[in-house]
């Protein structure tokens, strides 16, 4: 008996012990390029942020010529700098780290191990600006709209994606063409997410200097046309104490001034 429980022990350490199939996806906090993500499942912020850092003051920062947009993913107009930070994306990256992602507005992200497909299953307390959840269909609606309506960049970016679909209350599957592309999982997770109910039946294509709504750490709080736009921290900001957050975007106010 002992003999057969020594042999049954010995099998199923050699069963953990091999990698797993293609087939089986691997659901976590983060993906990396080639290996495993740094930071652990527990980790509460990155290495080189003080969480302690206080927040408030002003930072001016210069920006060369004029903007007549505030829609930074169209062709039309030339958008505001530092609009981009009104808006979150459903991973982050860290700076300690060639390439590595961690949830954002995604609590985890599942892939196989050939990386078919990618989904992310969004943190139930993501929220915009208005206090309307982030939801999958946002997601999908972000994409769709950024591949028939944005630049032409996104439609090339996003070439080798087949299909989106939503997989459950708070997940959303990616699945892409046939062919082993390591790298795109992790350019979806750089997806800027968009509100579909502010953007649907609006034209998406058309520049305006109408302040939209986000999700971000910052809203757009003044503007002068070609002369200076002003970004100010949003102080109840629903991701403020996830991970990828806690230690940065502390300044209240970041101006841009535009010099000829």
């Amino acid at each position: 008996m002992r003999h057969a429980l020594t042999a049954a022990a010995a099998a199923v350490a050699i069963l953990c012990a091999l990698p797993a199939r293609a087939d089986t996806p691997v659901n976590g906090h983060g993906i990396a390029m080639h290996g495993e993500p740094k930071y652990k499942a527990d980790f509460k912020h990155f290495d080189y942020v003080n969480p302690k850092a206080p927040k408030g003051g002003e930072v001016k920062q210069s920006a060369i010529g004029g903007f007549d947009s505030l829609n930074p993913f169209i062709v039309k107009g030339r958008p505001a700098a530092g609009v981009a930070a009104i808006y979150d994306t459903l991973m982050a990256g860290a700076a300690d780290e060639p390439f590595s992602q961690y949830g954002l507005i995604a609590e985890t992200i599942e892939t196989p191990a050939d990386r078919s497909w990618v989904a992310f299953t969004l943190r139930p307390q993501a929220r915009w600006h208005d206090g309307k959840p982030i939801t999958p269909e946002d997601v999908i609606f972000t994409f769709n709209l950024l591949r028939e309506k944005g630049r032409p960049f996104y439609r090339l970016y996003y070439a080798n994606v087949d299909q989106v679909t939503k997989t459950g209350e708070r997940t959303v599957k990616f699945s892409f063409k046939p062919g082993e592309n390591r790298e795109l999982p992790l350019i979806l997770g750089q997806l800027v997410v968009l509100p579909k109910h502010y953007w649907e039946g609006k034209d998406f294509e058309r520049t305006s200097l109408e302040p939209p709504l986000g999700s971000g750490a910052y809203k757009i709080d003044s503007i002068d046309p070609n002369r200076s736009v002003t970004i100010r921290l949003v102080r109840d900001y629903w991701a403020k104490d996830i991970p990828v957050n806690v230690g940065s975007e502390n300044f209240e106010f970041i101006r841009y001034d535009y010099y000829l």
